[in-house]
């Protein structure tokens, strides 16, 4: 009586190797898409972050000038122009004539929504403080 001898059966199959190839490409790619999509958010974060700064220094500014400023402090809508990076404006309305509400937005570039955001920032300005 003749023996064969015996295959090895030890390695992987030609569809096994395909098959694993498919399963980490899927996996990379979806690894990919969710660190980019995150770095996305990190960068809206950031803008949205220094746009806010932007509107909080703008108050300030703001509150600096007399109540009867008739540059800065009348009635009325004005461009920000202090900041190359950032497009905004503030709007000046009289609440009363002791009070003097503002408003004050700030564009920023929104990445996970796609396009441009914007932060609003409010307060009053009253006669007995700003003098």
């Amino acid at each position: 009586m003749k023996t064969q001898p015996q295959r090895s059966r030890a390695g992987f199959t030609l569809t096994e190797v395909m098959v694993a190839t498919c399963i980490f490409g899927i996996a990379l790619g979806a690894c990919c898409m969710s660190f980019s999509f995150a770095m996305r958010g990190v960068n809206t974060a950031a803008n949205q972050m220094d746009a806010l700064q932007d509107a909080r220094n703008q108050i300030e500014l703001l509150r600096t000038y007399k109540f009867t400023n008739t540059t800065y402090l009348t009635a009325g809508t004005y461009r920000i122009t202090n900041n190359p990076f950032y497009s905004g404006n503030y709007i000046v309305s009289n609440a009363d004539s002791w009070t003097k509400d503002i408003t004050v937005n700030i564009e920023f570039c929104n990445r996970l929504k796609g396009g441009m955001s914007t932060n609003t920032l409010y307060t009053s300005i009253t006669k007995t403080l700003h003098k």
